[in-house]
């Protein structure tokens, strides 16, 4: 039924401002278009009348195949609301990344005074092991969450 991942969506108010700091943690520009002027148009597909939107494809590292993420800035309409004001809302509450030495991205991204949701946390895995999380967000409030990638031997692969 379903073949593979594709991507995740978030809206932000700042294309620009965005793919700069998307583009400052190690993702890639890979497309950028606008759609909207034609029938049938996207807002039929998203469920309500979008006349025009831009979007641009990011994506980590260079498999064709990897999931993109996918920044939307919505022009006609503009967009609205704010992000999930707290991370148990009902809903996508964040997006996670693996990184290899999560103390190491911690600090660069402090020094690149990102705002964090809490600081560092090294908890407890299987088998004796640590796992390193740390939440932050995007330009906009968007939650992004890093792990270190000792979760792939200790809680995922079998």
């Amino acid at each position: 039924m379903f073949r593979r991942f594709f991507h995740v969506n978030i809206c932000v108010s700042d294309m620009e401002r965005s793919i700069r700091f998307y583009e400052s943690i190690g993702f890639t520009k890979v497309s950028d278009f606008m759609l909207g002027g034609g029938e049938p148009s996207i807002g039929a597909a998203l469920g309500f009348s979008v006349k025009k939107l831009r979007g641009v494809f990011m994506r980590l590292g260079t498999d064709p195949n990897a999931p993109v993420l996918d920044l939307v800035q919505f022009v006609d309409p503009p967009h609205q609301g704010q992000p999930y004001p707290t991370l148990n809302n009902i809903g996508i509450c964040r997006i996670a990344f693996l990184v290899d030495d999560i103390a190491a991205v911690y600090k660069e991204l402090q020094a690149k005074q990102v705002e964090f949701v809490a600081p560092l946390q090294m908890l407890d895995g299987p088998r004796g092991s640590k796992i390193g999380v740390v939440c932050f967000k995007d330009p906009d409030g968007t939650v992004l969450e890093l792990i270190s990638s000792e979760i792939e031997t200790t809680m995922v692969k079998n």
